[in-house]
């Protein structure tokens, strides 16, 4: 098994709550000699169902509703989440290299097949992205290779780390394609090589949108985005729900909400309630349940007056002391091990960027709308609201498409169709495209600035210390602070 470089924290603040990590040279739960199902199954496992990164970005220490907050879908109250939606967090984790070292296991197992090697580099790819897109450049060409005699690995350009998630991309969609090998340890598809290969160009596409900053670049992100949508056949993409890369929730694997009391502390915020109530948004009803005033009224849970928010940007005090006047989130998430998927991605995310590409001119061989309403309608149907009930919906005057708008009416049905999954995706897109604006003029938020990163793990500066200060230099000239702007969101 290859050995690599674990990057040590010692406390993990913000997200992930505070907790102490030891130092690892391997995965110590990898098995001594690797299994290919065996580490599927746990790489699985770890995307989907563990870690921060996985479908609904929940597991994250004690507070179930951490990055909901950052993305202001909820608020906290008694200083639940305040880090987070204060905008006051710190670092973060590099526990992705873990899954790294997994992948590469798998890849380089006995009877590894060319199918496992196709999803190994998925998942590292997979990795490599999140890791990026927390802070910048990060190490990657010489991370995971401690034999070679890299202990403290140099840490690779954002740009740099961007081409290997690619490439690695490309690898793999090619390996699927030649459909040699079947595959065990899989519940996620049971097997299917034509749906992991849809959720590795789906995967894809995610990768080129949030390079949208980046077009005048050579990675060029308008070629990559036709090349995939021009050749459906070499780059097949999710095509109805059933493809979604999503773990089934059960008593054995629930949903992270599942019996968990913290969400008496949550709330939702204001200018998302005021916008499924303004659009009359039938998903409100799945997310959250009306106010205790509402209740006691006698009111139905369709009455969409009978919901309410509260500033995501006022102090914890006064939203903990007006709590009682906000929507709380619906209670079956904590009732009902079941009540949905762990989505990590989904097939109305795919309508979404390729409705994004379209609406910004990368692509001239099909329609914005179109994409639209089918990246609305995917979501909506997620939540088994009948079709009857979103023809209402994409009707209504604040959501039928309108070109003018079109890319803004985009951006926004895709913030609002993340809500509770695709893990950090959500704020990535939100971070790099500025829709909808956070609320930040509040007391609530001190410094009254979005964040756009984390900052690099403390142990990092013990044990790559001249590495990481030579890529905080070479970045960010007002040093390693949440703040700072990363190369993917400078456009040029």
């Amino acid at each position: 098994m290859k050995k690599f470089l674990f990057y040590t924290l010692i406390l993990v603040c913000g997200l992930q709550g505070c907790k102490k990590m030891e130092y690892f040279q391997t995965n110590p739960n990898a098995p001594s000699k690797p299994i290919p199902g065996s580490l599927l199954t746990d790489l699985e496992k770890n995307l989907f169902v563990y870690s921060s990164i996985s479908s609904n970005g929940t597991n994250e220490g004690a507070y179930p509703f951490a990055i909901a907050s950052a993305l202001q879908y909820n608020v906290g109250f008694s200083n639940h989440s305040i880090l987070t939606q204060s905008y006051q967090w710190a670092t973060n984790s590099m526990d992705e290299y873990l899954q790294i070292s997994d992948a590469l296991a798998m890849i380089g197992a006995a009877g590894a097949n060319k199918s496992f090697v196709a999803l190994g580099k998925l998942f590292i790819a997979i990795e490599y992205y999140a890791l990026t897109n927390k802070f910048g450049d990060v190490p990657c060409s010489q991370a995971v290779n401690l034999a070679g005699g890299f202990g403290t690995p140099v840490y690779d350009a954002q740009k740099s780390v961007y081409g290997a998630i690619l490439a690695n991309l490309d690898t793999a969609n090619n390996l699927l394609a030649l459909n040699q090998g079947a595959i065990t340890g899989d519940f996620i598809y049971s097997g299917n090589l034509l749906k992991w290969r849809k959720f590795v160009n789906s995967f894809r596409l995610r990768v080129i949108l949030s390079l949208s900053n980046k077009t005048g670049d050579d990675l060029n992100p308008k070629a990559l985005f036709a090349a995939v949508m021009d050749s459906p056949a070499q780059f097949p993409l999710f095509e109805t729900n059933a493809d979604n890369a999503q773990q089934a929730t059960n008593t054995v694997t629930p949903t992270p909400f599942y019996n968990n009391p913290e969400y008496v502390y949550y709330g939702l915020g204001k200018a998302f309630a005021d916008s499924l109530i303004l659009f009359k948004d039938p998903r409100i009803v799945h997310w959250a349940n009306i106010t205790n005033a509402a209740t006691t009224a006698g009111a139905s849970i369709y009455d969409y007056n009978a919901y309410a928010g509260l500033p995501a940007d006022e102090s914890n005090s006064v939203n903990t002391a007006n709590a009682v006047n906000a929507s709380p989130p619906n209670k079956t998430y904590f009732s009902q091990a079941n009540y949905e998927p762990n989505l990590f991605m989904g097939y109305y995310e795919v309508n979404f960027l390729a409705a994004e590409g379209i609406a910004r001119g990368w692509w001239s061989g099909g329609d914005a709308a179109s994409f639209y309403n089918k990246g609305v309608t995917a979501s909506l149907a997620f939540y088994n609201i009948p079709q009857d009930t979103i023809n209402r919906y994409l009707a209504g005057s604040h959501v039928v498409y309108n070109p003018a708008v079109g890319l803004q009416q985009i951006l926004f049905q895709r913030y609002l169709a993340g809500v509770y999954n695709s893990g950090y995706e959500p704020y990535f897109t939100q971070r790099r495209t500025g829709v909808p604006a956070m609320a930040l003029s509040g007391p609530g938020i001190p410094g009254h600035l979005e964040p756009l990163r984390w900052q690099y793990p403390v142990g990092e500066y013990t044990l790559n210390g001249t590495n990481v200060k030579a890529a905080v230099a070479r970045q960010y000239p007002e040093g390693d602070v949440i703040t700072a702007k990363m190369w993917v969101l400078k456009p040029e």
